[in-house]
């Protein structure tokens, strides 16, 4: 009986020791995407994410209707990620502040449409946490379909930009003016817009 004993907890012992590793298989194509090109292009380039005249005590918005528009052309088939960085602070000047008085909240938003047209009736929000609004999305809507194959390998005369399709990114936001009061001038702040494919 002791011998059985020693036998099952050996047993457990190598079987403990040799068990294989249990990971998801997931093939990442974003690593073979440096074969294919995107363009992002602002529509309105002579225009910045304006908010005119503000004044102090009331909370502004640019609205998803009034956005600044930019276009992503990539492969239809291919998914992209997509990040809109905002700064914490729109500041006087776009110079450094580290005092209320020359500094006003704001928050990023973002949305986009890629159903072939340039249309906010389209456009679906991106999640926003932080100073960052995010999406994964394909460049051309699927509707429910589920991806397409893996990319085509590019090979002599294959042309992948005869797959281009166009999205539309939507940048837009709000000052928060709850309980500041700052100095009168212009307030400026940098966007920083990622977007890589998947």
């Amino acid at each position: 009986m002791l011998l059985k004993r020693y036998t099952y907890l050996l047993l457990f012992i190598l079987l403990s020791m040799n068990l294989p590793s249990i990971t998801a298989q997931e093939i990442d194509f974003g690593s073979y995407s440096s074969q294919y090109t995107m363009t992002l292009t602002d529509l309105t380039p002579a225009s910045d994410l304006d908010f005119g005249l503000v004044i102090t005590g009331i909370d502004q918005e640019v609205d998803l209707f009034n956005a600044k528009v930019l276009s992503i052309e990539g492969v239809s088939y291919l998914d992209v990620i997509v990040d809109v960085t905002g700064p914490q602070y729109l500041t006087l000047d776009g110079a450094p502040c580290s005092t209320s008085n020359c500094r006003i909240p704001f928050t990023v938003r973002a949305a986009y449409a890629n159903k072939g047209t340039n249309s906010t009736s389209q456009a679906i929000l991106m999640t926003t946490i932080g100073l960052t609004a995010s999406a994964q999305f394909p460049i051309k809507y699927r509707g429910n379909a589920p991806p397409g194959p893996p990319p085509t390998p590019v090979y002599e005369g294959y042309n992948p930009s005869a797959f281009n399709e166009t999205a539309y990114l939507y940048i837009y936001g709000d000052l928060d003016f709850f309980g500041v009061t700052v100095d009168a001038g212009n307030y400026s702040g940098d966007i920083l817009i990622t977007v890589q494919y998947d």
